[in-house]
């Protein structure tokens, strides 16, 4: 455990021994989404003036963040309202470490009705409900539109599919200035599968069967390794007309270099979720990118698909401050809350209105993009997957061995379909 989860839990302790003084609340958040969180709280202690919100923020990653959940509750030391994202759930729920809110929230006067409801599915199990969602982000494709417009390429609409893809993204591949070193690349490759399994999805393919509990007949059937092929494709020194994406000299910077190679203009096409919405905004403000989104094209003949990612507020099953920190977790995911959220690009609101208001209001069409994406979403294997992590381990290592070491994805998906049957079968 490193140190700032020791620092953390310390904290979390002593503002539970200070028993009656106020509520604890944690975020994960950077320090610009915090401050926007503090001046969400303004609503409640207005109407609490004698509770003291204790809040705090921790800007860790996903997986390190639910370390830290799991490490807390351990200790019974969670506050007394967290933020519980998606890959969190089947950990903090499903070992009963989060408090079924669903008795409360008549009393606090939340409808449920309001949430999206594939959103509000990752955090209820059976009737009960184990965190109020916050927000949520489909993925989607941003595009450079100056790219396309010199290579005398329409933006891609809705309907595309994975040949449409294709050529343009072999168009805008291009050395401009003859030095046999590529200027401008197609697309970004992204070889994390919390990115590449939405491109698996719209290929008709999955990772893992439907009970989720098995890898074998759906990682290796035929036409997930057809998509699996196609995707790691984009950077085959072997593939027609070459590659389509950069390769980074390191596999583990190929996001980070991907990133920066966009925001220069130098890539056309990126995978992204709604959080880079606030830098490309401020990109596209600046001059620096005119950009345009879109769905993930389809390969022929399958259904459009993406994946979605969601956040949500909960409380620990041994609270003794109930009433203050559910009616806290229903302030926070109200729709003024989640309208502000959305405003400031950090994910789409849950509430349904609110997400709508969100895209009628954007001049830039970007959010009606993610919200018609949003309608074609599932949730990610995470809010099901206990070891989902040991899972994407797993997967990020079978798609460095096809594009790094040229194995063949038939063979490579076998033998890790065969090494999840086991992961998953393990703990059962």
């Amino acid at each position: 455990m490193n140190r700032m989860l020791v620092l953390c839990i310390a904290c979390w302790g002593c503002a539970a021994a200070d028993s009656g003084a106020g509520v604890a609340l944690l975020h994960r958040a950077d320090e610009a989404a915090a401050r926007l969180e503090d001046q969400l709280l303004a609503p409640y202690r207005a109407r609490h003036p004698g509770l003291e919100v204790a809040e705090r923020h921790v800007a860790l990653p996903a997986a390190e963040y639910r370390r830290l959940l799991l490490v807390a509750a351990a200790r019974e030391a969670l506050p007394d309202v967290f933020q519980l994202d998606d890959i969190g759930v089947p950990a903090v729920v499903d070992r009963g470490h989060a408090l079924d809110l669903a008795p409360s929230l008549g009393r606090v006067g939340v409808d449920l009705t309001r949430f999206d409801p594939t959103v509000l599915a990752m955090f209820r199990r059976g009737a009960g409900i184990y965190a109020l969602p916050r927000g949520f982000t489909p993925l989607v494709v941003v595009y450079n539109r100056d790219l396309l417009d010199r290579a005398g390429i329409a933006a891609p609409t809705g309907d595309w599919t994975w040949d449409d893809f294709g050529l343009a993204a072999r168009r805008l591949t291009r050395d401009e200035d003859g030095d046999g070193r590529i200027d401008h690349w197609g697309v970004v490759f992204d070889r994390r599968p919390a990115i590449w399994i939405a491109w698996i999805w719209a290929g008709g393919g999955d990772v893992l069967c439907a009970d989720g509990r098995r890898a074998s007949g759906c990682l290796d059937s035929p036409v997930t390794v057809a998509a699996i092929r196609w995707y790691a494709s984009w950077v085959a020194p072997g593939r027609a007309g070459g590659p389509v994406a950069p390769r980074a000299r390191d596999a583990r910077d190929s996001n980070a270099a991907g990133d920066g190679l966009f925001a220069a203009g130098r890539v056309a096409f990126m995978t992204v979720d709604h959080g880079a919405v606030p830098n490309l905004r401020a990109a596209a403000a600046a001059g620096r990118l005119r950009l345009g989104f879109v769905s993930i094209p389809r390969r022929a003949g399958s259904e459009p698909a993406t994946v979605l990612y969601a956040s949500g507020y909960a409380a620990p099953a041994n609270l003794l401050r109930r009433k203050a920190a559910v009616e806290l977790a229903a302030d926070l995911t109200d729709s003024v809350a989640d309208a502000t959220r959305g405003e400031a690009g950090i994910e789409l609101p849950a509430v349904t209105a609110a997400a709508a208001a969100l895209a009628a209001a954007d001049t830039l069409g970007w959010e009606a993009v993610f919200l018609r994406a949003a309608a074609r979403g599932r949730a990610t294997w995470g809010a099901r997957v206990a070891q989902w992590g040991e899972v994407e381990a797993a997967l990020t290592d079978l798609m460095d061995r096809v594009t790094v070491d040229g194995a063949d994805p038939a063979r490579s998906a076998r033998a890790t379909a065969r090494e999840l049957d086991r992961l998953l079968g393990a703990t059962r």
